[in-house]
């Protein structure tokens, strides 16, 4: 009797092992959350991340397709590149006031179960109340004064998102199956810009209309890759703590 029930709860761990591992978190509901930029490499492996962190580069991904943060050096890099980008940082402060907690938004899109891919849309726009505004920016980076825009949405299609350390969810089941932790392994998340990923720029008409904007070359956007590290405290909060 002894060793029939052993087998039977043998059985049981097994097959829930299995829906354990197999059972992978959606793609999107593993990406919302808090996220600190803990590394930024450019394509070819050099370490950018002190160089788009103003102090800090965080953002929050909402279940509405939301982003919000200090992710404006981040992207204005990936746009524009770093030819000028001791100038540009020069500027950045006077663009972007995250000091007194402006953050940049932007949206994020990604297909229902898990997806090797997402689309990420970042609204690049000055957040200062006075001082600098976006122009200052684009005109060190050689965009011509006809197509400065006081907003420009700047998309990527086919971004690369992995959690390297999702395998950690499976095994912490069984470490702390009564614990309510709410991370289920899924701390660390990597974006990577490839020769895949698709650049589209876009400003808005007077009725809220895209309109195709021409002032930069999509294709010279630059390749790197990205990698986050979960945080439980507030925004706000966390980028304080950082000022």
């Amino acid at each position: 009797m002894k060793k029939a029930l052993s087998f039977i709860a043998l059985g049981f761990a097994i097959a829930t092992m299995q829906s354990c591992t197999q059972e992978e978190t959606p793609t999107k509901l593993a990406m919302q959350g808090n996220w600190e930029l803990v590394s930024a490499k450019d394509a070819a492996g050099n370490d950018i991340t002190s160089q788009i962190a103003f102090p800090v580069t965080a953002i929050q991904l909402t279940d509405d397709n939301g982003m919000l943060g200090t992710q404006g050096p981040m992207f204005t890099r990936i746009v524009y590149g770093d030819s000028k980008w001791i100038e540009v940082s020069g500027k950045i402060k006077q663009v972007f006031d995250y000091a007194n907690l402006r953050m940049n938004t932007g949206e994020f899109f990604v297909g229902e179960n898990v997806q090797p891919t997402f689309t990420v849309e970042a609204k690049l726009q000055a957040t200062a109340a006075a001082g600098g505004v976006l122009s200052d920016i684009l005109q060190l980076v050689g965009v011509n004064t006809s197509f400065f825009q006081q907003v420009i949405y700047h998309k990527f299609t086919n971004v690369t998102v992995t959690f390297p350390d999702k395998g950690e969810a499976s095994r912490s089941f069984f470490q702390n199956s009564n614990n309510n932790n709410n991370n289920n392994g899924y701390n660390t998340m990597v974006w990577e810009f490839t020769d895949n990923t698709q650049a589209f720029y876009n400003y808005k008409d007077q009725n809220g209309n895209s309109v195709v904007w021409n002032g930069f070359p999509v294709a010279n956007f630059k390749r790197g890759t990205y990698t986050f590290r979960k945080f439980t405290t507030g925004l706000n909060d966390f980028v304080k703590s950082r000022q």
